[in-house]
């Protein structure tokens, strides 16, 4: 599945890196990050992991190289990822930044869209004001004289770094 995943999102323009652990894949944010990122949504481990990183204000965001977030899931089929945007005001982590590296567990990659209702049931049932969205590869449009620009709308570089173990 991780395979089928990665070849998805690299068909798309993504950048696929695989990591043993969460403290590896943080370690590559940390070397690739500077010295700030905009961050939205990570769980308390990672956030620990990148302890090192500044954290930058949402006020600097645009400023701010790249952008850290956590997948709630991976969809094989597309190599499309689930984010758990509800915050408002860090939503724009993820849009600003011309870099957005991802991290996604392995474990929840699952072959297509319709693999996601369980998940999508327990994020809605947990916040009823729920903001998610499937992200595919980065930012790209073709809306001016049918020419395909990337990272116009969002970042011009998407890294999803797959943790494979823990």
């Amino acid at each position: 599945m991780i395979s089928r995943f990665q070849a998805s999102a690299e068909a798309v323009g993504s950048i696929v890196k695989r990591f043993p652990t969460i403290h590896d894949a943080a370690a590559h944010v940390l070397e690739k990050a500077g010295q700030a990122a905009a961050v939205t949504g990570l769980p308390a481990e990672i956030r620990q992991e990148l302890s090192g990183l500044a954290f930058a204000s949402p006020e600097h965001y645009r400023d701010t190289p790249t952008g850290v977030s956590f997948a709630q899931a991976g969809i094989a089929s597309t190599g499309s990822l689930l984010l758990d945007l509800s915050d408002p005001v860090e939503r724009s982590a993820t849009a600003l930044p011309p870099v957005h590296m991802v991290f996604l567990r392995a474990s929840t990659i699952v072959p297509d869209i319709r693999d996601l209702s369980a998940t999508l049931g327990k994020l809605i049932s947990d916040n009823p004001h729920s903001y998610l969205s499937i992200t595919t590869g980065p930012s790209r449009t073709a809306d001016i004289e049918r020419v395909l620009t990337i990272g116009v709308h969002g970042p011009r570089e998407l890294q999803i770094l797959i943790i494979e173990g823990d």
